[in-house]
C-alpha cells in the first residue's frame, strides 16, 4: 500500500467527519491547566479515527500525536499526528484550521499533508518530489526584501513570551510590508510554502505537531529555523520556530528579532 496515497484518501475522510461534528454541539475543553491551550470533542474523534486507521493499516509503524493514544517509538517509521491544528479558530468557526499526518523516516520527514476540510485546500509533500496543492507543483516567493514581505506573527500564549512578541512586532511593522496572525500554525506554514506569504514567526512551537507542513515547506524551498539561526530539529518540546521563503529574509528577521 502507497502511503502517500493512502494519507491523502484517510484525511479526505476524516475531514468529512470533522465537517460532520462540527454541525453537532460539541465539547471544549482546556490542555495543561491553559485556558488558552483547547482541545475540543472533534480533535478526539477525528484523532481516534486517523489512528484506528494508521493502526490497522501499517501496524508496524509508530504514531505520535498530540491529543494522546499514540503508540511506542521503537519503529524506524513514526507517524505524525494532529487532528486539529488550530483547535481555536475550530471551536470559534474561523476556517483556518487543518488536519495534519506526516510520516518521519528515522526522525526525517518523507511525506505529508494538511487539509483544510472547509476550503478543500490540500497541501501534500513526498521527500525529494516537491511539495503541491491540490496536486499543482507549489514554490515559495521569490521576494528577498523584507519591506515588501507578508509575514505572519504568532508570540505564543506564555506570559515570558509577552514582551518578545510586543517587541518583535513593533520591529516587524516597522520594516515588513503586512504582519498579522493567523492563528493555525500548519497552514501559516503551508502559506509559506505556496508563496502567500513570506514568513511565519511563532514563539512557542511543537514542530513534532506540525510534521507534514515543514515537510511541504522544505520541499517547497523554504527554510525552517530557531532563533539562533539553526535549522529545526523536530522535537516534542515546543520552542521558537522562524520560517521563511529564502534565506535573505531570513537573515533579516532573525536580526530584528
Amino acid at each position: 500500500m502507497n502511503p502517500y496515497d493512502f494519507i491523502i484518501s484517510l484525511v479526505k475522510d476524516a475531514g468529512e467527519l470533522l465537517l460532520e461534528q462540527s454541525k453537532k454541539a460539541f465539547t471544549v475543553d482546556i490542555k495543561n491547566n491553559d485556558p488558552r491551550d483547547i482541545v475540543t470533542t472533534v480533535d478526539i474523534e477525528v484523532n481516534n479515527f486517523i489512528i484506528e486507521a494508521l493502526k490497522k493499516n501499517f501496524p508496524m509503524y509508530s504514531i505520535y500525536s498530540e491529543e494522546g493514544d499514540s503508540s511506542d517509538n521503537t519503529s524506524e517509521y513514526l507517524w505524525a499526528i494532529d487532528p486539529i491544528d488550530g483547535s481555536a479558530n475550530f471551536a470559534r468557526h474561523i476556517p483556518h484550521f487543518a488536519i495534519c499526518v506526516g510520516l518521519l523516516q528515522n526522525n526525517i520527514p518523507v511525506l505529508g499533508v494538511v487539509y483544510n476540510p472547509i476550503t478543500k485546500e490540500l497541501f501534500s509533500f513526498q521527500k525529494g518530489r516537491g511539495a503541491y496543492l491540490n496536486g499543482e507543483r507549489i514554490a515559495v516567493s521569490k521576494e528577498t526584501d523584507l519591506k515588501n514581505a507578508s509575514v505572519l506573527l504568532h508570540a505564543g500564549r506564555k506570559p515570558e513570551l509577552w514582551k518578545w512578541g510586543g517587541d518583535s512586532y513593533t520591529k516587524l511593522l516597522e520594516h515588513a510590508k503586512k504582519v498579522t496572525n493567523l492563528g493555525g500554525s500548519a497552514l501559516d506554514a503551508c502559506f509559506v510554502a505556496a508563496g502567500r506569504v513570506e514568513a511565519n514567526i511563532y514563539g512557542r512551537l511543537t514542530t513534532f505537531d506540525i510534521v507534514s507542513a515543514l515537510g511541504i515547506l522544505a520541499e517547497a524551498g523554504g527554510r525552517a529555523v530557531d532563533e539562533k539561526g539553526n535549522r529545526i530539529v523536530f522535537s516534542k518540546t515546543p520552542g521558537k520556530v522562524i520560517m521563511c521563503n529564502n534565506e535573505q529574509i531570513e537573515k533579516t528577521v532573525l536580526s530584528l528579532l
